[in-house]
């Protein structure tokens, strides 16, 4: 017998349902989510297109820009991050986009391309592309923003030599099988890609962010998982309440927005809080297994929408 799934998707409106069996049994009304994109199936291509591209775009001609990945545990965020040969996915397709553009520009600019990449993992940040450096802070200024150091850049000319850095990346990163996911990311990453592009005498300065969030789920049965849960999910809760407070300072005067309380949250700042650009993709899964996680991400992503 078929499983019944937890919600239904409108996809001309855009509206994503739980189905009533689902929240009736939870004895709340049935709930209707609104939202910009609503895709259903696989098509890398598609999700680019409709959500990344224009931050991308957006990037190369000054404006910073941030892409996103949220939802649980085995929905989908990895594979529409990095997809796979058959199926890139967004952050190969921004390289390709990226180098597309200079190519484009490039009689008129002059170019500096370098990227970086770090995992938060369990509160402590790791530089993907130098795993024996220990030391790692946050820093504030007025030029930079909020930046890590001391984190490697390296400087990169073509599209292949930036995903073989990413896939050099990949290999240090923290993995691991839980309840939900054989092979679960469990740590968040930002793959970041400052530029300066030079003409005419005048400097341009942006940075492109496309992080791969670690998933939020229910508590694991082992226990270094639960233990590398608690962090995953104290820290998504902490992008939720900062999500929060960023959507009622829109109508009220919110002294205090707790950047600070994560990692996460402190180098996500710039994004958040400033004139950046920035695109969240928020995965389910139709399974009734996983109706909890996907209510909270469905309101994770609505809250997200008003800021």
């Amino acid at each position: 017998m078929r499983q019944p799934v937890v919600w239904d998707a409108d996809l001309v409106r855009n509206v994503i349902a739980p189905e009533p069996f689902f929240v009736e049994k939870r004895g709340k009304p049935t709930p209707q989510f609104h939202f910009d994109t609503v895709l259903v199936g696989s098509d890398n291509r598609e999700l680019y297109e409709t959500t990344a591209q224009e931050v991308v775009w957006a990037a190369m001609e000054g404006i910073s820009g941030t892409v996103f990945a949220y939802g649980e545990s085995g929905s989908g965020k990895t594979f529409s991050m990095m997809g796979h040969d058959a199926q890139p996915g967004v952050i190969p397709q921004a390289v390709d986009d990226v180098f597309n553009f200079i190519r484009e520009q490039s009689a008129d600019r002059e170019f500096l391309l370098r990227v970086s990449y770090l995992e938060i993992y369990k509160e402590a940040i790791h530089d993907l592309l130098a795993p024996a450096q220990q030391e790692f802070r946050i820093h504030e200024d007025k030029k930079r923003g909020v930046y890590v150091s001391p984190l490697k850049e390296e400087i990169v000319t073509t599209p292949k030599q930036c995903l073989k850095i990413i896939q050099r990346g990949e290999a240090n990163r923290h993995v691991g099988k839980t309840d939900y996911n054989e092979r679960s990311s469990r740590s968040h990453t930002i793959f970041q890609i400052p530029h300066r592009a030079g003409a005419q005498g005048a400097v341009m300065i942006s940075s492109l962010n496309l992080i791969d969030l670690a998933g939020s789920e229910k508590a694991a049965s082992n226990l270094d998982r639960r233990r590398e849960g608690a962090y995953i999910n104290r820290s998504l809760l902490t992008l939720g309440n900062v999500i929060a407070k960023l959507t009622e300072e829109r109508s009220h005067h919110i002294p205090h927005i707790p950047f600070r309380d994560s990692k996460l949250t402190r180098i996500l700042q710039n994004a958040l809080s400033g004139k950046a650009k920035i695109a969240v993709i928020c995965t389910v899964s139709p399974s009734w297994n996983c109706g909890e996680e996907t209510i909270n991400t469905l309101k994770f992503a609505n809250r997200v929408k008003q800021v």
